[in-house]
C-alpha cells in the first residue's frame, strides 16, 4: 500500500492550485506523479502535500458563502437569476441536492485523511530537520481537529475520522455520526494538545501564517463557545431531541449544563492570556499627539495591515486570499465595479450612535412598509438632512473630495446627508457605503436612485440601498487597476473576538451561578476595550451605566459582537444559529431603502420598503445527498429529512 497513489487524497492535491501562502512551500505546484514513497522522501513534495491543508481553509473574501446567508452581507437579489447560490438559499430554494455555499463535507474529510497520512509517514530528511517534521505533524493534528470542529458546528451530527484509510472505498469510509459533544470534546482536546507542540510565533518571516499554538487555542475557544450555546446546550426542540445516529444513539444532549459555559470561559481566558503574553493587542492608530486613538483609521486598517506592519491583533491569518474580485463586486457601477455586494438595513440599524447609544428600539412592519421605534436618548432621526458638516478628530479622509482637514480633524459626514447616517459611530462609516455618499472610486457621490448610474433597473445594484465598505481596499480604483485582482490576507481570527467571546461566556456562566452583579466589572472590561478602540463611550462612564439586569447585558454583548465583527468570515451566521435567533431573523421580509425612487423624488428613496422575503429552513446545513446515498450509516440533519 505504501507505493500506491492514494487517489482520494491526490484528487485534492492535484486538482487545486495553492491560493493560500504562508511560506515559500505553500506556493509550490503539486506534482501529478506523487506516491507515498517519493512524497515523504523529498522536501518539495512533502511541502506540497502539507500545502493542501492550508489551501482548503475557509476563504475570507467570499461573497457566496456563510456571510451572505446571514443578515449582514447582502448580494443583489437580482443575482439569483445568474445562479447565485446564496440568494437561492436565502429564498428557501434549497435541498440536500444543491451544491455550493457551504462545501465542508466534500472537502474537509479529504484534508483530514491527508493530514493523518503525513503524520504516519513523514520523517526527517537531510534538508528537513526533526524539529520541522514535528511542527508539520502538529500542524496536521491542528487541521484534523479544526476541520472536525468546522463540520460539527455546521452539520451537527458528524463522524470522527480517527485514521487515514488506505483504500478509497470499503467499510473504513462508511463512518457513523457520533454524539455532538463526543466530537466537540475530542476536537477540543486535540486542539489543546496541538497547541502544546507549536510555538506562539515563528522567528522566520516566511512562516507567517503557519499554524501556531495561539491559532490552536483560538479555534478551541470558538468551538467551546459554540458548544455552550443555546442551540446545542440542552435544546428542547423536538427535531433535535429525536435526532439519532444509525445505531439509535442520540446526537444531541437533552440536559443543559452550565459547565459548558465554564469551559468556554476558561478557554477564552486562556487564549487572551497567552495572546497578550505573546505581544498581541488590539490594533490602534493615533493622532499626531501619539495619545489620542484615531478610531476610523484603527478600525479600517485593522483589516488591511499585516502583522509585520504592526497589526498584532491578528491571531489567525489566511495570508493570501483573492480579495480583488470581492472589491470589484463592492465598487459601484459608476466606479467601474459590479456594484452588487451590499449590506442589510438590519446591519445599518445596529451600529451605535457616536454617543454610544442604540438608535432603534424596535420595528413596526406593515406589509411592504416598515417604521421604527426610535431610542430618543440616542439622537437618531429618520427625517430630514444635516445642515452642517460633521468634523471629527481623525485622519480618515474619504468622506469628501480632497482632505478638507483642519489639523487632525476631517469631515466624516458632509452637510445635506440624510439624517439616518449622521452622528453614527466610526465603525459605521468604515463598514457601509450609503446613497449620495462621496465614493473614492468614482470621485463623486453614489447614485443608487432608480435609473441612477449605480442603481436599478440593472440587476447589478445593492438591493437594500447599501454597498459594503468594510475590508474593501480603500485605495482600489477600478479605472487604474491593472487587470490583476489583488491578493491580500484574510483574518480568520483576531483578538477582538476573544474579548467578546470571553465577555459572553463569563456572563452566561455568571447567570447560571447567580453571580452576575459581583462579576459584571470583569465582563464589561473586555467590551470597553473594544469600544475604546471604536471611539465611542464605554459602559460605566459618559452616562452609559453598566446594566444591573443580566438580560440587558446579554443584549449589549450580542450587539457589540454584531457590530465589531460584522461581515467577517461567516461569524454572524454561526452566532445567529448558536443563539437560536436565526428562525426569527432569517425568516420573513427584509427591508431597505426604496430603490425604485428616482432622484427627483429624493425623500421617497429614504423610506423603508420590503425588497425580499426570506425562508429559513434549518439550523443545520444539509449533508449532501450523494454522501447519504454512498454511506448508509449517515442520517440527514433536522429540517432536511423527508
Amino acid at each position: 500500500m505504501k507505493n500506491r497513489i492514494i487517489t482520494y487524497i491526490l484528487l485534492g492535491v492535484l486538482g487545486t492550485l495553492p491560493l493560500t501562502s504562508c511560506s515559500d512551500y505553500l506556493d509550490k505546484q503539486p506534482d501529478d506523479q506523487l506516491t507515498l514513497e517519493n512524497v515523504f522522501a523529498n522536501k518539495t513534495n512533502l511541502e506540497r502535500w502539507l500545502s493542501y491543508l492550508y489551501i482548503v481553509m475557509p476563504e475570507f473574501y467570499i461573497y457566496d458563502g456563510p456571510d451572505a446567508i446571514g443578515d449582514e452581507l447582502a448580494p443583489s437579489t437580482g443575482w439569483e437569476s445568474q445562479g447565485f447560490k446564496a440568494i437561492q438559499y436565502q429564498n428557501g430554494n434549497w435541498t440536500p441536492i444543491n451544491p455550493g455555499v457551504v462545501t465542508y463535507w466534500s472537502t474537509y474529510p479529504k484534508a483530514i485523511r491527508q493530514a493523518y497520512t503525513l503524520i504516519k509517514y513523514a520523517h526527517p530528511l537531510p534538508d528537513v530537520s526533526e524539529k520541522e517534521i514535528n511542527y508539520m505533524k502538529a500542524e496536521c493534528r491542528f487541521f484534523i481537529a479544526y476541520y472536525h470542529a468546522m463540520m460539527v458546528m455546521t452539520y451537527g451530527g458528524v463522524p470522527i475520522i480517527r485514521e487515514a484509510a488506505e483504500e478509497i472505498s470499503g467499510e473504513s469510509l462508511l463512518l457513523k455520526q457520533e454524539p455532538f459533544y463526543d466530537v466537540v470534546d475530542w476536537a477540543a482536546n486535540e486542539l489543546l494538545e496541538a497547541s502544546r507542540q507549536l510555538p506562539a510565533s515563528y522567528d522566520e518571516a516566511n512562516k507567517y501564517g503557519r499554524i501556531t499554538s495561539l491559532i490552536c487555542l483560538a479555534m478551541r475557544a470558538r468551538l467551546l463557545t459554540f458548544a455552550a450555546s443555546d442551540l446545542v446546550n440542552g435544546n428542547p426542540d423536538p427535531e433535535m431531541q429525536a435526532m439519532t445516529n444509525v445505531d439509535g444513539v442520540k446526537i444531541f444532549s437533552t440536559i443543559p449544563k452550565p459547565d459548558h459555559w465554564k469551559r468556554a470561559k476558561d478557554a477564552n481566558k486562556l487564549l487572551i492570556e497567552e495572546a497578550e503574553k505573546a505581544g498581541h493587542a488590539l490594533y490602534k492608530e493615533y493622532l499626531s499627539d501619539g495619545v489620542t486613538i484615531d478610531p476610523f483609521l484603527s478600525y479600517q486598517n485593522m483589516m488591511m495591515k499585516t502583522y509585520k506592519e504592526g497589526n498584532t491583533e491578528i491571531i489567525f491569518p489566511r495570508t493570501k486570499d483573492n480579495a480583488g474580485w470581492f472589491d470589484d463586486c463592492a465598487l459601484p457601477r459608476g466606479a467601474g465595479g459590479l456594484g452588487s455586494l451590499g449590506v442589510t438595513q438590519l446591519l445599518v440599524d445596529d451600529f451605535f450612535m457616536k454617543n454610544g447609544k442604540m438608535p432603534i428600539k424596535g420595528y413596526i412592519n406593515n406589509n411592504d412598509m416598515q417604521t421604527v421605534e426610535i431610542n430618543e436618548e440616542s439622537g437618531y432621526s429618520e427625517t430630514g438632512y444635516s445642515t452642517e458638516d460633521d468634523v471629527r478628530p481623525t485622519n480618515w479622509h474619504y468622506a469628501v473630495a480632497g482632505s478638507k482637514a483642519t489639523g487632525d480633524s476631517h469631515v466624516v459626514v458632509p452637510k445635506n446627508t440624510f439624517n439616518m447616517y449622521c452622528n453614527r459611530e466610526p465603525r459605521f462609516y468604515i463598514s457601509v457605503v450609503y446613497n449620495e455618499q462621496y465614493h473614492w472610486g468614482k470621485g463623486k457621490a453614489t447614485n443608487f436612485f432608480f435609473n441612477g448610474e449605480d442603481g436599478q433597473p440593472s440587476h447589478d445594484n445593492p438591493s437594500a440601498g447599501y454597498l459594503i465598505r468594510k475590508h474593501v481596499d480603500p485605495t482600489f480604483v477600478h479605472s487604474t487597476n491593472t487587470g490583476t485582482y489583488k491578493s491580500r490576507q484574510g483574518i480568520l481570527y483576531r483578538l477582538a473576538e476573544a474579548y467578546l467571546s470571553y465577555a459572553e461566556s463569563a456572563l452566561e456562566y455568571s447567570i447560571a451561578k447567580g453571580t452576575y452583579n459581583s462579576e459584571k466589572g470583569d465582563i464589561v472590561k473586555y467590551i470597553n476595550r473594544i469600544r475604546e478602540r471604536a471611539g465611542i463611550p464605554q459602559y460605566g462612564a459618559s452616562g452609559l451605566e453598566i446594566p444591573t439586569d443580566p438580560e440587558e447585558m446579554r443584549k449589549l454583548i450580542r450587539r457589540e459582537r454584531r457590530v465589531e465583527l460584522n461581515c467577517e468570515g461567516g461569524l454572524r451566521w454561526f452566532d445567529l444559529r448558536r443563539w437560536k435567533e436565526a428562525e426569527n431573523v432569517l425568516n420573513g421580509k427584509f427591508y431597505g431603502m426604496n430603490m425604485l425612487a428616482e432622484k427627483d423624488n429624493r425623500d421617497d428613496f429614504y423610506k423603508r420598503v420590503s425588497y425580499q422575503t426570506r425562508k429559513f429552513i434549518s439550523y443545520w446545513w444539509p449533508i449532501p445527498q450523494d454522501e447519504i446515498d454512498k454511506n448508509p450509516n449517515l442520517k440527514q440533519m433536522p429540517g432536511w429529512m423527508n
